[in-house]
């Protein structure tokens, strides 16, 4: 009894603890800022787009960040311990897709003009968001949506799949070539868009 109150009394002193220390907070990422419109990007003044909110699968739906080591199992997901999203990836890629619609190449709100716009509904459906190792030092990130674009006499289906290689084999890689992924769809889409805009009797009827 002396010798555990002595190493008590050791312990209040010197301020250490008998309980087990916490462990350290997680790193949250985001996509960081935008970026800078291309200036070949296709306009779409002649477009209002709403984004439906992305939907995912329900193993998705947390802010885990996923990774599979395919040189070992690619059939199994694993998290990252200390890493995660802020949000889920579908509301990520939620808020970058309704931001890149709302303004025009230049980075300008879009302006609707004297004619009303032709309205078109975005509905994506997120299917793959995810680092993959190919090996321990060697990893790149997958994105893979289905995106269904319906209105003003058009209706079309497209599955898209981005790959970015990750300049490092850790979840800030992962976070990079990811992030790259979401801003090449964001202007894949908006080219699509376009399109199939331009291919419907209204576009073709509106002209340049």
């Amino acid at each position: 009894m002396r010798q555990l109150a002595l190493v008590l009394v050791l312990c209040a002193t010197s301020g250490c603890s008998l309980m087990t220390s916490k462990a350290p907070p997680k790193t949250e990422f985001d996509f960081g800022p935008e970026p800078n419109a291309s200036s070949d990007s296709a306009p779409l003044s002649q477009v209002q787009l709403v984004v439906y909110d992305v939907s995912a699968p329900t193993w998705m739906e947390g802010t885990a960040m996923y990774y599979r080591l395919a040189y070992q199992n690619a059939a199994v997901p694993l998290p990252y311990a200390e890493s995660e999203w802020v949000m889920s990836p579908a509301a990520l890629l939620t808020q970058r897709l309704r931001s890149n619609a709302a303004v025009n190449g230049d980075g300008a709100a879009r302006l609707v003009g004297v004619r009303t716009p032709a309205v078109y509904r975005l509905r994506s459906e997120l299917l793959e968001f995810e680092q993959i190792f190919d090996a321990p030092d060697r990893s790149h990130g997958v994105l893979r949506l289905r995106a269904t674009l319906e209105g003003e006499g058009v209706w079309a289906q497209r599955t898209f799949v981005i790959e970015r290689l990750a300049p490092t084999p850790n979840a800030a890689g992962g976070v990079t070539a990811l992030t790259e992924c979401s801003n090449e769809l964001a202007r894949l889409l908006e080219g699509w868009v376009s399109a199939n805009h331009s291919r419907s009797p209204r576009g073709q009827a509106l002209g340049p």
